[in-house]
């Protein structure tokens, strides 16, 4: 991403070009390069305003995300010219909540996003109260504008469902990242990595909910198992065109649930 921002009515906006690493055969962009974007402008817009990661990684804590939930208006492609934008909106109950939005140049919405947030205390492994950090945030640095106007809704298998295992993944060097566990993104990697490939050219990801619960590390093994869900009478909120496939995927290290996710599909244009 480029390094030039702007900030414009508390929103933290840089402009972008869509590389050709981040799209997949059909050059259209990868959900896991959206998480990967949404990432880096998370952590440049806190640093900017003085809660960032070497803010807090002094005090012994990171911020992690704890949900995310992101929705595809029209597919950026390669080479597309992009305005992305994150801002805050303070706290909400036990999070603090950040949203995203990704928009052409002419300002045609592409991609919007709602994140909810915890922190970490890097020693102990366990939450701070985001009440410890708060006196960090600047006064009236927040903007209440919605990008999606719903929190990240915590994603759980169907209840009486029977998943599946579809592929086990040992985790290692390229998985791990600056907080020293599993990078949010990569989960998002694996779980579109359980459909099959040409299954994916005539479909596209309307909608992804995913919710972070346990931390992995470099050496476990990642068990993913899915289960399809019930489409009948479902709608892309966006296009209002029908979902083709609803999916939940979950990956567990032994007992434990690292994450769980849904991921919703329309048919290509």
């Amino acid at each position: 991403m480029v390094k030039d921002f702007e900030i414009i009515d508390g929103k933290y906006i840089v402009r972008d070009v869509v590389a050709c690493y981040d799209v997949d055969s059909s050059l259209r962009i990868r959900p896991v390069a959206f998480m990967n974007i949404a990432q880096e402008m998370a952590t440049r817009a806190a640093d900017h305003l003085g809660f960032g990661y070497s803010d807090l990684i002094s005090k012994n804590m990171a911020w992690v995300v704890s949900r995310m939930y992101f929705r595809v208006v029209d597919v950026p492609r390669w080479k597309d010219e992009l305005v992305v934008a994150t801002w805050h909106k303070g706290v909400q109950g036990p999070f603090f909540v950040r949203d995203f939005s990704v928009c052409g140049a002419d300002g045609s919405p592409k991609i919007l996003a709602t994140s909810s947030w915890v922190v970490l205390d890097t020693e102990k492994r366990s939450m701070i109260r985001i009440s410890d950090v708060e006196n960090m945030i600047p006064e009236n640095s927040a903007c209440y504008e919605n990008a999606i106007d719903r929190l990240a809704p915590k994603i759980m298998i169907p209840r009486g469902s029977e998943p599946r295992l579809v592929q086990s993944v040992k985790l290692g060097y390229s998985d791990i990242d600056m907080n020293a566990h599993t990078n949010n993104a990569r989960y998002v990697q694996y779980a579109m990595n359980c459909f099959d490939f040409e299954e994916l050219r005539n479909k596209t990801v309307s909608e992804l909910f995913i919710t972070f619960n346990h931390e992995t590390y470099a050496g476990e093994v990642l068990d993913l198992y899915m289960v399809d869900n019930e489409i009948d009478g479902l709608t892309d909120v966006s296009s209002g065109k029908p979902v083709v496939r609803s999916t939940t995927i979950e990956g567990k290290v032994g007992d434990r649930q690292a994450f769980c996710t849904k991921i919703n599909f329309v048919a290509c244009d």
